[in-house]
């Protein structure tokens, strides 16, 4: 129920209330022909009236505001929430016409997906540092241009960083800062529509070793009494489970979106023949989950089923 059904009745009857109380004075005082400040008895009753009015709104106002936050906020801060409605309508509307642009339109890069990639060895002094992340910097922009990104306007430039106080200067210092070899990734922040600029952000990562060649990322129990679909679909989920780990710490395919997954490879002809191994021993074996080359940070993550005797 709302507090206002409660709040309501309450000022009502304060408000008779006091407005007895000081009708009461009033004539009181108006019988006895009593003064304030000097006044005529009807004048002083007059002005006693008037006070319990001024109170009885006194008392209304500061109740109101004592226990509604809503009202303090409508009384005080009316102005202001008139500019955030203001504000919050007019975002609404520029939300609205750019999902029916991005609808209607041709997008030539999504949010989040990767525009360029690439490694640079962060031991090179800095001048070639600052060589290499330009380079790659004026690549994205001839793949950005190729896929329809137009110049901004007001900068006169294609790939537009996000901050806007960063630099590429300022990319390779911060390559710089890494113990190694570093990916540099350039993603786009927004959907992005042919015919506009684009805005990017810059992620810098470590490439290091994940899985050493031969590393087993995960075992388990397969029943070569199955069928042969149902032993394939067993060392499907095996896999599944044994890559949660590659899935965190690979990236994924160049020019995909980051938040996909990585991409895992295995021999078909491998995976057939561990199939029909399981199938043939015609009982429950391990099989483990095994890389079956170094595998990096930027790299994919090649893998087999081996069977254990």
């Amino acid at each position: 129920m709302e507090f206002g059904l409660f709040l309501i009745p309450l000022l009502i009857l304060v408000s008779g209330g006091i407005a007895y109380v000081g009708n009461l004075v009033g004539r009181n005082i108006g019988r006895r022909r009593l003064t304030l400040f000097g006044l005529r008895p009807r004048y002083t009753a007059q002005l006693i009236t008037i006070t319990t009015g001024m109170v009885i709104t006194i008392i209304t106002v500061a109740t109101v505001l004592l226990v509604s936050r809503d009202a303090r906020q409508a009384l005080f801060q009316f102005r202001d929430l008139q500019i955030q409605l203001s504000t919050l309508r007019v975002e609404i509307e520029n939300a609205e016409t750019r999902l029916k642009q991005l609808q209607q339109g041709d997008i030539a890069y999504l949010r989040n997906q990767e525009v360029l990639r690439g490694v640079i060895d962060a031991h090179l002094p800095l001048v070639q540092v600052a060589d290499q992340v330009d380079t790659l910097r004026l690549r994205a922009v001839d793949l950005a241009l190729a896929k329809g990104i137009s110049v901004d306007g007001t900068t006169g430039s294609v790939l537009r960083l996000f901050p806007s106080a960063l630099t590429w200067d300022q990319v390779a210092e911060l390559v710089k800062q890494h113990p190694g070899e570093t990916i540099v990734r350039i993603v786009a922040n927004e959907n992005t529509l042919v015919g506009e600029p684009l805005e990017v952000s810059v992620q810098l990562i470590d490439n290091r070793l994940v899985f050493p060649k031969g590393e087993v990322l995960g075992s388990g129990m397969v029943d070569g009494r199955r069928s042969r679909d149902e032993v394939g679909r067993q060392l499907l989920d095996l896999l599944d489970r044994a890559t949660a780990t590659a899935r965190r710490e690979i990236l994924s395919l160049p020019f995909a979106r980051i938040t996909e997954p990585p991409l895992l490879e295995a021999d078909i002809d491998a995976l057939r023949r561990v199939v029909a191994e399981i199938a043939q021993a015609r009982r429950t074996v391990r099989v483990d989950v095994v890389v079956t080359r170094d595998t990096y940070t930027i790299g994919s993550v090649i893998i087999d089923f081996r069977r254990r005797i």
